[in-house]
């Protein structure tokens, strides 16, 4: 058996992004830029896929997102089409997030890191396109983090920030 104080910890780059799903796009992106000076960086519909349901652990999981940026962070946003959205209303204990996202400088060690950390993935890292490699699992609490490795050259990089 392993001694998890054995075991060294993985460093995260720093907090990439916090995502929220809600229940229009537009008017999301809208209060957030209004409120806050965030803008657009990326937007993109993402179909229904096996490996969309695997990674989500969602069924004919289809949603639009918008990845925002303001200072130093970005905010991802997801309007679910499909399956149909729950409306939640929140207490300050309650959970509200969908997942915190921190950037690794290697997410496949990572991952093998993590999982002896006890944390229970939903699936192995996938390749989400243009060598951007991510996955989510759950740590003992029930709450979704993901781990990614962004390439430079994507809008979203930590590279793009102002100040790196």
């Amino acid at each position: 058996m392993i001694n998890e104080d054995d075991l060294p910890p993985v460093i995260p780059r720093g907090v990439h992004h916090i995502a929220l799903s809600v229940p229009s796009l537009d008017t999301a992106i809208a209060f957030y830029h209004r409120a806050f000076g965030f803008s657009v960086v990326d937007r993109e519909r993402l179909a229904p896929s096996a490996e969309g349901d695997r990674v989500s652990q969602l069924d004919n999981a289809d949603c639009t997102t918008a990845m925002l940026a303001a200072g130093n962070i970005f905010i991802e946003l997801f309007e679910f089409h499909a399956p149909t959205p729950k409306s939640v209303e929140h207490r300050m204990c309650d959970y509200g997030y969908t997942h915190l996202s921190l950037e690794v400088d290697d997410v496949y060690e990572a991952y093998e890191q993590l999982s002896q950390h006890g944390i229970a993935w939903h699936s192995t890292p996938i390749d989400a396109g243009d060598g951007y490699l991510m996955t989510y699992g759950r740590d003992p609490f029930g709450n979704v983090i993901e781990i990614q490795q962004v390439p430079d050259g994507r809008a979203y990089a930590f590279s793009q920030l102002p100040g790196r």
